[in-house]
């Protein structure tokens, strides 16, 4: 087998594997079969009404966490699973830690029934309400530290969750 298939499937497995273990909630994740739950659609997407924040996060180590990684880490499943997203359900892989990283796969919310600009402000708390039901998730401290954290990180930072979650990407009101 060549070299690029092997690290192409290294990659996809690692991806694959990355979706199954780094769960940012189990619960919002996975149905009764303990498949996803819902499906990535990528960052791209989440652009289309969040320009402010996908601007902002393209600022950030997070844009370009994949990248940081070499060639050899890339093969490493144990390193990719806090650099990439995901994989879509054609199998795309998401590079980087992307919006759904944190917020969950997007699929189902990203519904304008769901996600709509207009009915939003007027019912704040039944659009959130149906978004979490479809898959948001609100990111916790919790959350971020399944990667943020020094074992098996030679680049490991101290991480201060109140003082790091604004740097993620511009935030919301309700964020």
């Amino acid at each position: 087998m060549s070299k690029k298939f092997i690290v192409f499937f290294t990659v996809i497995l690692a991806a694959l594997a990355m979706v199954a273990m780094n769960a940012v909630s189990e619960e919002a994740k996975k149905d009764e079969k303990n498949k996803p739950a819902h499906d990535y659609v990528g960052a791209k997407k989440c652009k289309t009404c969040h320009k402010a924040q996908y601007t902002s996060w393209l600022e950030t180590g997070h844009a370009t966490a994949y990248d940081k990684l070499s060639d050899e880490e890339k093969k490493k499943p144990e390193c990719i699973e806090c650099h990439i997203t995901g994989t879509t359900a054609k199998d795309v892989l998401l590079e980087g830690v992307q919006c759904e990283a944190c917020h969950g796969p997007g699929k189902d919310y990203k519904s304008p029934k769901i996600m709509s600009k207009k009915k939003w402000p007027a019912d704040p708390e039944t659009y959130k309400a149906m978004a979490v039901e479809a898959g948001l998730l609100y990111p916790t401290e919790e959350d971020c530290t399944r990667c943020h954290q020094k074992e098996g990180n030679p680049n490991f930072k101290e991480f201060d969750f109140e003082k790091r979650k604004g740097e993620v990407h511009a935030m919301d009101d309700d964020e």
